[in-house]
């Protein structure tokens, strides 16, 4: 049998453990796969005899589970881990600008590579990306992955914004055309300082108009907060002289960055809210009442100093959130174990209590959680018959792991993404025995390094762009997303 192609026919999954997240976990149980879809679930025994036909596949001492959803990444940064590990929020961003210039578009296409390698081998089977150009597009579509891509937006001179909306629109048609059948296409306006109040509102109702999901950084740093409520701070000063925008009026709002995007009619259920760490109770009254999503990014917003969102908050006024790695550029690794450990830890850690968050909820929110964030739930997040056969197999043979007798308090405290040794998205079989089937992994490694010596070598040197070249807002011939020339990134 081809491991990579999609079964035509049943194949029975079997483990020490199946983590269904819908049901309790199952002790000796199997997942039954026909094509691109879960059949059964139940104890391993039972389905093996009912379903003679089946091949069966044993991962023995493994946790088998749905593949994680990872509700915020940018693919293709993965080149950039580590280059400014010691830098604050807005000293990282502004730093940030100059070193995105210093790549090709072909640079993006190996970044992206890397990291969508990097999501299969680490259990991540389903994104929600956002970025400017095809690159990411390209790299999810060879790796197999499934998800949504958010194509950015940048855009604060209102003069420009019919023609903004028709750039706009030839991108979400040239990402259409070039997106594989796994991957849907959104839109993300990028933030509260880089997109002005009227283009917003404008795409809420283009969005609203045409189906497109939304996904925006809101609310991410006190940065971001200075700027909107007063229009000071580094936003207003380093950032806008960096990306040339120092000519554009600044206008404090005084209010909240959640509280500003509402009074334009922004949020609604399909609307994906990124980070939110700057978000009090009444902000998040706001986004639960518009049934608004949050991306919640722990090791992200903890490395960059930005802080700690109030996730027991969200979850108690009913929410839905689901975790996000980020881009490699600020938390480093994306691997959706270190998200949800370093999440409980540090939740239980502010709220000096242990019953803020569990170890099952955090699978909860790494799984189906994400997966509801993204409007996604009825076809993946847990292992469910009817669903999409994304599943992944966790060995927990290893020594810091035993005993195990209960796979979400081992997965959550001690797993990593090593220890994942299986992924398939759609029956299709993306990585086995630890190996990509995919993708070439040396061949993904060495295009990741180049680049990365590439891009070393430039920031080393200062590298420094003007107005026109900074990567973040180009006046004039964007490129439309699915092709590979795009330069704008977050």
């Amino acid at each position: 049998m081809d491991d990579r192609a999609p079964q035509t026919r049943d194949v029975l999954y079997c483990a020490e453990w199946v983590l269904p997240v819908a049901a309790p976990p199952l002790r000796g149980g199997s997942v039954l796969v026909h094509g691109d879809i879960i059949a059964e679930v139940g104890p391993a025994l039972e389905l093996a005899a009912a379903n003679p036909q089946a091949e069966v596949v044993d991962f023995g001492p493994s946790v088998l589970m749905p593949g994680f959803v990872n509700a915020h990444c940018h693919l293709e940064y993965a080149t950039f881990r580590g280059i400014f590990d010691d830098e604050e929020f807005g000293d990282w961003i502004v730093s940030l600008v100059d070193a995105k210039a210093a790549l090709s578009p072909s640079d993006y296409v190996h970044s992206a590579l890397l990291g969508a390698s990097e999501c299969v081998s680490s259990g991540i089977t389903t994104i929600a990306d956002t970025a400017f150009g095809g690159e990411t597009l390209l790299a999810a579509s060879q790796a197999g992955l499934r998800g949504r891509l958010y194509l950015e937006v940048f855009g604060i001179d209102d003069l420009r914004l019919d023609q903004t909306m028709a750039e706009i629109e030839a991108r979400l048609e040239g990402a259409r055309a070039a997106a594989s059948p796994r991957i849907e296409i959104g839109i993300a306006p990028h933030a509260p300082y880089t997109v002005s109040a009227r283009l917003y509102q404008t795409i809420a109702a283009y969005a609203r108009e045409n189906g497109l999901k939304v996904a925006s950084h809101v609310a991410e740093s006190r940065e971001e907060l200075t700027y909107i409520r007063s229009g000071s701070g580094k936003f207003a000063h380093d950032f806008r002289e960096k990306v040339g925008w120092e000519r554009m009026l600044v206008q404090p709002y005084g209010v909240s960055p959640i509280k500003y995007l509402q009074q334009w009619g922004v949020f609604d259920e399909d609307f994906l809210a990124v980070h939110c760490v700057q978000a009090s109770p009444d902000d998040i009254r706001i986004l639960a009442s518009k049934r608004a999503a949050v991306a919640h990014c722990p090791k992200s917003n903890a490395k960059l100093g930005c802080g700690v969102a109030p996730l027991a908050e969200m979850l108690h006024q009913g929410v839905r959130v689901g975790f996000g790695t980020d881009s490699p550029a600020s938390s480093n690794i994306m691997d959706m174990f270190d998200e949800m450990r370093t999440a409980l830890f540090l939740h239980r850690a502010i709220g000096r209590d242990v019953s803020v968050l569990t170890a099952e909820k955090c699978i909860y929110i790494a799984t189906l959680g994400a997966a509801d964030a993204l409007g996604m739930a009825e076809a993946v997040g847990s292992l469910e018959p009817g669903k999409q056969a994304d599943l992944i197999a966790v060995d927990i043979s290893r020594s810091h792991f035993a005993p195990v007798t209960d796979p979400c308090s081992a997965l959550v405290y001690g797993a990593n993404q090593d220890d994942v040794t299986f992924a398939c998205v759609g029956g299709e079989v993306l990585y086995r025995d630890r190996e990509l089937l995919t993708l070439d992994a040396e061949a993904v490694r060495a295009g990741g390094i180049e680049v990365r010596e590439k891009l070393h070598a430039k920031v080393s040197e200062g590298v420094d762009v003007g107005a026109e070249d900074s990567g973040w807002w180009h006046p004039a011939g964007a490129p439309a997303a699915g092709t590979s020339d795009g330069a704008q990134r977050r």
